[in-house]
């Protein structure tokens, strides 16, 4: 019976560990539902799950709750912009923040761009970008 707290210990540590990402793969995922996101205006994953709160209040000139709001409207009100993801040319990770270098195509142009994601709520989101 005195065993019991340290076996349920010792399988939550192993069920965490097994829980534990691939925070490369999951940078390169982030990435790629951003651009799909753009790209079809999916206004609600886009604004709801993609990118920080500091990027909505940012890019939207909205706070709080409102940046959400103003995030979807904006995307929505976006008409005839194709995005495509080219490739993914570099990722770097350090610690809770990342940087992903990536080749865009918009309206037939390719253009090198970084991106800068962060952990927020334990997944990698859209923090800024700008060009190489």
């Amino acid at each position: 019976m005195t065993r019991l707290p340290l076996v349920l210990a010792t399988i939550a540590v192993l069920l965490l560990a097994a829980c534990g990402g691939d925070d490369r793969k999951d940078v390169e995922q982030t990435v790629r539902d951003f651009v799909r996101a753009t790209d079809q205006r999916d206004a609600d994953m886009f604004c709801d799950e993609l990118v920080t709160q500091e990027f909505l209040e940012q890019s939207t000139g909205a706070t709080g709750d409102r940046a959400k709001d103003a995030c979807k409207e904006q995307l929505t009100a976006v008409t005839g912009l194709r995005v495509k993801l080219v490739r993914i040319r570099r990722i770097e990770i350090d610690d809770d923040r990342a940087r992903a270098s990536v080749v865009l195509e918009t309206q037939g142009r390719r253009q090198a761009r970084l991106l800068r994601l962060k952990r927020e709520d334990g997944d990698w989101k859209l923090a800024g970008g700008g060009g190489e």
